[in-house]
């Protein structure tokens, strides 16, 4: 089983930003405790790969929806 809050290892999930309505793409960097967050689609308007995002994010704070390699 992996271990979603292992923080020496990149991890790959989906989550949705319910205020935006857009589903992301997201590369987190345990070690660093930031995310890559990559639009993949919007459910009202559509989105940009240029609207790419890296924020400050503390994983065991929040669910995401698919865990995936």
């Amino acid at each position: 089983m992996l271990n979603i809050l292992d923080k020496n290892k990149e991890k790959k999930f989906i989550d949705f930003d319910k205020r935006e309505r857009i589903f992301y793409d997201n590369l987190y960097f345990g070690e660093y405790n930031i995310v890559l967050k990559i639009p993949i689609l919007g459910v009202e308007n559509k989105v940009s790969y240029r609207e790419i995002k890296l924020e400050k994010f503390d994983i065991t704070r929040y669910l995401y929806l698919l865990h995936y390699k």
